[in-house]
């Protein structure tokens, strides 16, 4: 039985780039991928390239190989450089872009929203084709010589201590066998498998599970590929806010409507609130359904130590939240790193962790504690919302995509009437000061 170096389970981002960095490096890589065709996105995922400063602990640049064209768009066949400004990396993606220049939170009210946009109007994120990027990584993963198995599920690794390596059992069109290898990266997303067949998840509080579909939609009126947009009160249908913004490449002109639900209340529900009975119904009264996508996962604290033994956990699963492309391709380019040096028995998964806690904010349990704090749905009714979001009126912050920045900059304006909401509205103090008595002054203060 052949015995690989490393052994990666998943094709995302995260996986390829691991397996590009490490198969460089001179390692023998296996890299493993239940799905036939990973240029055909089967469920939901972001698909935006986030230009924010310090966004997860990353700036990321985009040379954007072409200027844009009647559409406002980056045409189809553009080479573009994605690059990492804190971590050097460089990655060449061949496919349109479509900017995303303003973020819009509205209220039941929509002339009373919180606006984020950059003063000279250049775009906080780029839309871009997931699709197209992950089947280019692929074909420099072939091409330096990475045995790739696709259609193939590993649901179990057996580790056998440090120097043993692990046994492997995977099972490809009903059949079943087994591979060895040193070293295992588990990529596979959000559901991990193997990681959860390590007890790699035990120690881990379970949140929800969040249950989201997509529908990209023609026709939707007032609908621009350059927003994004967020959708606060009970009258939208449900406590998550409803999100729509830029189509599929090749489709930038379909809208992207996003519902979040759970068990209790399914997707197909809050779609059918969102755009019949809605403040914003009026805007798919001519619309139609393209398209659809859907994605279920389950929402864990994130692992604070993403590795067990000779088991490296990256990017979506080992997290909170969607790392997002970028959070992925850097994860693969520490996890290389690692690995070599792991190999070369010094402590690269230490080094990864330290790292990995630093780079994204949802490793400080602070970060959590403030985020339960800016919550708006449903501890502030859907009037209270819209009196909020007034002291906004005329107020356009800097454009931003993070949730964990956009609702610290919205708080810092509101604090701006501390005195005129005491005075006007001592019913919307109260909450305010009971949910984030314990945590705003330290984030504001940062």
């Amino acid at each position: 039985m052949s015995v690989y170096d490393v052994a990666i389970v998943g094709a995302g981002p995260g996986g390829l780039y691991t397996a590009i960095c490490a198969a460089k490096k001179g390692l023998k890589v296996v890299l493993i991928e239940k799905r036939k065709d990973i240029s055909k996105l089967t469920r939901y995922c972001s698909e935006h390239i986030i230009l924010e400063e310090m966004y997860n602990g990353d700036t990321i640049t985009v040379d954007v190989g072409a200027k844009l064209n009647s559409k406002g768009e980056v045409p189809q066949g553009t080479k573009n450089i994605i690059k990492s400004t804190n971590f050097g990396w460089e990655v060449e993606y061949v496919g349109p872009l479509c900017p995303v220049r303003d973020k819009y939170y509205y209220s039941a009210k929509l002339e009373h929203n919180a606006h984020y946009a950059w003063p000279d109007r250049h775009p906080f994120a780029w839309k871009y084709d997931k699709a197209g990027l992950l089947q280019q990584l692929l074909n420099q993963v072939l091409a330096l010589g990475v045995e790739y198995i696709p259609e193939t599920t590993c649901y179990e690794a057996r580790d056998s201590g440090k120097s043993e390596g692990l046994l492997l059992k995977c099972v490809s069109k009903g059949k079943r066998f087994q591979m060895q290898a040193k070293k295992l990266v588990e990529a596979s997303g959000a559901s991990a498998q193997v990681a959860q067949s390590l007890g790699m998840n035990e120690d881990r509080i379970y949140f929800a599970s969040a249950l989201t579909r997509a529908y990209y939609m023609s026709g939707v009126k007032g609908y621009n590929p350059a927003e994004w947009c967020g959708y606060w009160g009970l009258c939208y249908g449900s406590n998550f806010a409803p999100l729509m913004g830029t189509g599929p490449a090749g489709h930038y002109d379909w809208a992207d409507v996003i519902l979040i639900g759970h068990p209790a209340q399914m997707p197909g529900e809050l779609f059918e609130h969102f755009t019949k009975k809605s403040p914003v119904a009026y805007m798919f009264e001519n619309a139609k359904i393209e398209r659809e996508h859907s994605c279920a996962t389950k929402a864990y604290a994130p692992m604070k130590v993403p590795y067990k033994g000779n088991v490296l956990a990256i990017g979506d699963a080992a997290a909170f939240v969607e790392t997002q492309m970028q959070g992925a391709l850097n994860c693969g380019f520490w996890a290389a790193d690692a690995l070599e040096k792991e190999l070369d028995g010094k402590p690269g998964f230490d080094e990864y962790t330290k790292t990995w806690q630093e780079t994204f904010e949802f490793n400080d349990d602070g970060m959590m504690q403030v985020q339960s704090g800016y919550a708006l749905i449903p501890y502030y009714t859907d009037e209270q919302v819209v009196y909020l979001f007034s002291l906004l009126d005329g107020v356009t912050m800097d454009g931003s995509w993070s949730q964990y920045a956009s609702p610290r900059m919205m708080w810092k304006e509101i604090h701006k009437h501390d005195e005129r909401i005491q005075q006007e509205r001592p019913d919307v103090w109260e909450k305010i000061v009971n949910q984030q008595g314990k945590t705003l002054s330290d984030s504001m203060s940062q």
